[in-house]
């Protein structure tokens, strides 16, 4: 098997894995919509949510990696 094909479905399993991982493992407070500034929200992200928000910063770096990863151009 191709070593880039193995490459690829191991990398979509990680990503799906840490997805559902932080989907689940996530508690989602029910509540009613509120004024916010600024700062509290960046409290509320870091503070309350901060393993999700790192789970998520990861994803995303990820994704940048097989995106660059992919447009790459062999050499032939």
């Amino acid at each position: 098997m191709n070593k880039r094909k193995v490459a690829i479905g191991v990398t979509a399993l990680l990503f799906f894995a840490v997805v559902l991982g932080s989907v689940l493992m996530t508690q989602w407070p029910a509540g009613e919509l509120a004024d916010t500034d600024n700062a509290e929200l960046g409290i509320t992200l870091f503070e309350t949510y901060g393993i999700a928000v790192l789970m998520v910063g990861f994803v995303l770096f990820v994704a940048l990696l097989g995106g660059v990863f992919i447009a790459q151009e062999e050499e032939r």
